[in-house]
């Protein structure tokens, strides 16, 4: 076991302390202290190398598999880290490239605070992009969390500290920690080590990412320095993930409202995740193709998309492709260009690309339009509502 304050007196003259590195500088700022950033594990410290900004990162306690998760970025036995003022012992560092940037626990908790709900849709968008990548491959961080995320100054999200990382060569392996209890499945355990883990804290930290987005105000009630909204350890009656579960449904965003009901699941490994978060990026990407050719001229009406249903849940597909996955409880056919959609308890009106177009909050019932209106019915009083909203008395 080792502290950091041997680290800091090392690292304070490393003159000398290294086998191969040479010359290395901590960077200090402007009131002279060194910069560094501890964790449970390790203490990663900002240094100046061969002309570079790198860091280098020192464990508190042996690693293992350090070698199979850094490779090359591993140098065993590299720094003399001294245990009394005259003797020390050689320990392993790993050196990497020094990300500048505020973690994304920072970024969204500055951003939640503004109420910058632009800001947060950014950040939604580019931690789903990110976590659609990381819950497909046959790897797994291990540890995911806002902390071991650092957005840089171009807004891109880059993961780090690796230290208990799923490798396919892990295979058969004990987990060897089991992350951080805000963000990982209550029930995960050493025998939980395999290409999921990381499925549970993707879809919490997605789901919170995306109700602040839309709801900001959330984080004035459940923000926490330890944690985002939701505290997996209590989940089954936690407040803020059922207000988050009623905000998309009043909102109509069914993805985010099948991924934040995945918190709820028994095991750790989350069925369906990865189909989810590809389509959150699916849409994402739509979006921002539409808002750029906002100003272009309209192109041709496409094929209208019929309904099919899976798993008892009702989507929309064409002769080629599936348009709208199968995220719906109810639906009906398209008419006029748009379909009746019930998510959880509410109606509303989608297009054919699956963008809400009109929420019905309240009614027991809805039909499909007819000649510009589609009848409703709220509190037993049957109505007409055209595509903006309006409603009418029959």
């Amino acid at each position: 076991m080792f502290s950091l304050r041997q680290y800091l007196t090392t690292l304070s003259d490393p003159c000398g302390l290294t086998r191969t590195l040479g010359d290395v500088e901590v960077c200090r700022d402007e009131a002279g202290r060194m910069c560094f950033s501890v964790g449970n594990s390790a203490a990663v410290f900002r240094i100046r190398h061969e002309g570079r900004i790198r860091s280098l990162r020192g464990y508190f306690r042996p690693q293992r598999h350090l070698r199979e998760i850094y490779g090359e970025r591993l140098l065993e036995k590299e720094l003399f880290l001294y245990t009394s003022p005259e003797e020390g012992v050689w320990v392993d560092v790993v050196i990497g490239e020094w990300i500048e940037g505020e973690s994304l626990h920072d970024a969204i908790a500055r951003a939640a605070t503004d109420r910058d709900t632009q800001r947060l849709t950014f950040l939604s968008r580019a931690f789903d992009r990110l976590a659609a990548a990381m819950v497909t491959d046959d790897r797994a961080h291990g540890d995911l969390k806002p902390e071991n995320i650092l957005v840089d100054r171009a807004g891109v999200l880059h993961p780090i500290d690796f230290d208990a990382a799923y490798l396919p060569c892990f295979a058969g392996e004990r987990s060897p920690e089991l992350g951080t209890a805000a963000y990982q499945h209550p029930g995960r355990t050493a025998e939980d080590f395999n290409a999921r883990i990381d499925d549970y804290p993707a879809a919490l930290i997605s789901t919170a990412l995306h109700a602040l987005s839309v709801a900001p105000e959330l984080w004035e009630r459940y923000g926490d320095p330890d944690t985002l909204l939701y505290d997996p350890r209590k989940i089954a009656a936690d407040r803020a993930l059922q207000e988050s579960l009623d905000r998309f449904e009043e909102l109509g965003m069914a993805v985010e409202y099948r991924i934040a009901q995945l918190l709820y699941a028994p095991r750790p490994e989350l069925f369906g995740l990865p189909a989810l978060l590809s389509e959150a990026v699916r849409k994402a990407d739509r979006t921002a193709k539409k808002e750029r050719e906002a100003a272009a001229p309209a192109a041709k009406a496409a094929e209208m998309p019929e309904l099919f249903v899976e798993q008892g849940r009702w989507g929309y597909r064409t002769a080629r492709e599936v348009v709208i996955p199968p995220l719906y409880d109810n639906g009906f056919d398209f008419t006029e260009g748009l379909a009746a959609v019930l998510l959880g308890r509410t109606w509303h009106f989608i297009d054919s690309e699956g963008n809400t177009r009109l929420s019905c909050p309240g009614c027991e019932s809805v039909k499909p339009f007819r000649n510009g209106r589609a009848r409703i019915i709220r509190g037993g009083i049957r109505r007409e509502i055209d595509p903006e909203g309006r409603e009418f008395d029959i």
